[in-house]
């Protein structure tokens, strides 16, 4: 399985320094051209680590109570990617001489990325060159690169200079708020040439982190700049390796002086047993493979498997959106996992368990008396969204982790885990809720939310948000009526620890019940809110309507149209198809289709899921191609920014949901595929209660067919 960009236009060069960086959920390294910084394209020539990140103040103009007072942003560690190349005096550049046989791949069997060439110097000198890089699975604080040269026709000196450039290049478009507009930097503590270590951390969030570089051949010297270390190499024989060791909190520097074929081998074992239950077959007319399993290699390379990290909208591949973990992760990329491999689905659970302290803290921002609230945008913890309109007034956010838990309690039946840590963010984030709605002629509202769609905000009774509310508080019930009944020994302290009453419960299960859904009985359809439905029709046709709208438009014109940005009441009806009629589900689609604007990644998967279940193949295939080859087509022109990881995760997520439709019914598996023409079949694997399940579907037939024990 391999991607290929192999040539050298600005797009492809732009786009592959996010599609080809190395990750692995630890580190994170742009695919940049290794041999130089070029001003003929936008690059971000950075590198991270998951977690490390500065604060910043977040200035207001007018700044009201509660609003956020700093920020969070991943920025750049020291990068040891640049490696100058002298050939007989010659400096490697692909501006000069000339470039032939060039193959640039990434190939996801063996977690590298490999870029070969063949340059003939201005003065005629023919030389392969073969660029190879690998972040490790196994040895997670690892970057490794090795250089392959063969002279063709000549026998000349070749040299090699490494810079470990303290602060990135970077370039920043101050016209899209999606960016982080600031540059923080970090502060070098101490050098030790002699032991190849440099220790740096950040001002503000006081975090500490430490470089070490291992680089075979001889070295000729090491030397101190004001933005860099310079270290200068001779070539002995015909390759050359450096591996570079990022330490930060538990992780050290094991394996340094490991070689290249190892590290090699030790990444083809692990992604031999990753790909063993993850890789997704389509037998199909278009390059649908590519697309899918690109996405699940890319998502692999962003997650954060400690239990203290999660995913970030971008990965680790770009500092767009400054590196935040958003609900993305427990809506579609969570899913990803909860499928393939569970074990790294729960690590994401556990983040957010570990934060669990740091949401209650935040909850008190907003002068909430009880529970818990997650902030919108965070690294730590702490809230970063100083757009509270469409940011943290977002408290969908609650109930989206909520229904993470569930899910995964549903697919592996581990109470246990439940029971640890589960219920108890079950229930933190559920009393947010009851204490912010309230009862009304028999009927609980929830009022002055923002939904899942940011062009409208601060609506009453968003349908998305109090379905999946009243989901996560009969789902309390249920799991407390389990807990008090089969694990009696942990569920009294727990109670005692939440100052939990039988009350409580009692009330979360009228609300449930009660819980305000606004429906449009004239249309047939849910309403996205109480008011969504009374508002006029954007003034614009598609054809003069600039997109995305958010760059175009004042946000005071969008909000008071029926526009959407992306699925809202069209993601409750792909979360909880068996609550509605198939006619109010087809009406509602098509409803919705009309008044979003798509100008969200997120938006595409879902729409497509929802059209496939409902036989509609057509638009669903649609919906799918353009949101599948997000990033490889570089749709939404910011590829450049980093991945789409949202996106991404909607890619499998169509297929298993949507395709196939791949559900639980009285605690079963069970599909009901709806193919489209371009397919003819589909396979893949999944995790249910322990085991695992190979799928497969065709336009004949399908079979849900009993594997083995999760290992």
């Amino acid at each position: 399985m391999k991607i290929h960009l192999n040539d050298y236009e600005t797009e492809t060069l732009e786009k592959a320094e996010s599609l080809f960086f190395n990750g692995n959920g630890f580190i994170g390294l742009r695919g940049n051209l290794e041999e130089a910084y070029y001003d003929h394209f936008s690059t971000n020539r950075e590198t991270y680590i998951n977690g490390f990140y500065e604060t910043k103040d977040i200035h207001y103009p007018e700044k009201m109570y509660g609003f956020t007072p700093t920020g969070e942003t991943m920025i750049s560690v020291i990068d040891g990617q640049t490696t100058l190349i002298t050939i007989g005096g010659e400096q490697f550049s692909i501006t000069a001489g000339e470039i032939s046989d060039s193959e640039r791949y990434l190939d996801m069997e063996k977690g590298i990325t490999v870029r070969c060439l063949v340059w003939t110097s201005p003065q005629g000198r023919q030389t392969k060159i073969t660029i190879s890089r690998l972040a490790s699975f196994h040895s997670k604080n690892l970057f490794s690169m090795k250089i392959d040269f063969e002279r063709v026709n000549h026998d000349e000196t070749i040299e090699l200079t490494t810079h470990l450039n303290f602060y990135p290049v970077r370039t920043i478009d101050k016209n899209d708020p999606r960016m982080s507009h600031d540059l923080q930097k970090i502060t070098i503590q101490a050098i030790d040439l002699a032991n190849q270590r440099c220790r740096f951390g950040t001002n503000a969030s006081h975090l500490e982190a430490e470089l070490a570089w291992s680089i075979d051949n001889q070295t000729m010297s090491q030397t101190i700049e004001e933005e860099r270390i310079v270290i200068h190499t001779k070539l002995e024989g015909t390759s050359y390796q450096k591996n570079l060791s990022y330490a930060f909190q538990q992780q050290g520097h094991a394996g340094i002086e490991s070689s290249f074929a190892e590290l090699v081998q030790q990444q083809t074992d692990y992604l031999t047993e990753f790909w063993q239950s993850a890789q997704v077959k389509i037998k199909s007319t278009e390059m649908l493979e590519e697309s899918v399993n690109y996405s699940t290699f890319a998502l692999l390379q962003s997650l954060g498997t400690n239990g203290t990290t999660s995913i970030a909208a971008k990965g680790l591949s770009g500092s767009g959106y400054e590196g935040h973990y958003f609900w993305d992760a427990e809506m579609y990329v969570f899913p990803v996992f909860l499928h393939l491999n569970p074990s790294l689905a729960k690590q994401l659970l556990m983040y957010r368990y570990s934060i669990l302290d740091k949401a209650r803290e935040n909850r008190q921002l907003f002068g909430y008396q009880t529970g818990a609230l997650y902030p919108w945008r965070t690294i730590s913890g702490t809230e970063s969204s100083p757009f509270f309109e469409g940011g943290s007034a977002q408290h969908h956010i609650n109930a989206d982790i909520a229904y993470a838990f569930i899910q995964y309690y549903r697919y592996t039946g581990d109470l246990d885990f439940i029971a640890e840590c589960g219920f108890e963010v079950l229930l933190e984030t559920a009393r947010v809720f009851s204490e912010i709605g309230y009862m009304k002629n028999g009927t609980f509202h929830i009022d002055k939310i923002t939904g899942p769609d940011e062009y409208t905000v601060l609506v009453n009774d968003n349908y998305y948000t109090n379905q999946l509310v009243a989901y996560q508080f009969e789902w309390i019930n249920r799991l407390a009526k389990e807990l008090k009944s089969t694990r009696s020994e942990t569920w009294t302290p727990l109670t005692e620890k939440l100052q939990l009453q039988e009350e409580e419960l009692q009330d979360l299960a009228k609300f449930a019940a009660a819980m305000a859904l606004p429906f449009d009985q004239e249309r047939g359809i849910i309403a996205q809110d109480r008011d969504f439905l009374n508002k006029g029709p954007w003034p614009y046709s598609k054809e003069e309507t600039k997109y995305p709208l958010l760059l175009n438009y004042h946000p005071l014109t969008i909000y008071r149209y029926q526009i959407s940005k992306q699925a809202d009441a069209v993601l409750a009806l792909m979360l909880f198809p068996d609550s509605f009629a198939k006619a109010t589900i087809e009406k509602g689609i098509t409803y919705y289709d009309e008044v979003t604007t798509h100008d969200s990644s997120l938006s595409y998967s879902t729409f497509s899921t929802v059209y496939s279940r409902l036989g509609q193949v057509e638009k669903g295939y649609e919906y799918f191609t353009k949101n599948a080859r997000t990033d490889l087509d570089n749709s939404h022109k910011n590829t450049k920014d980093g991945i789409h990881t949202a996106s991404m995760g909607g890619t499998f997520m169509t297929i298993v949901y949507g395709f196939c439709n791949l559900q639980v019914v009285d605690n079963q598996l069970t599909i009901d595929p709806h193919l489209p023409k371009e397919i003819e079949e589909i396979e893949f694997y999944t995790y249910f209660k322990n085991q695992k399940y190979r799928i497969y579907a065709s336009h004949k037939e399908h079979r849900i067919e009993k594997q083995g024990e999760e290992n």
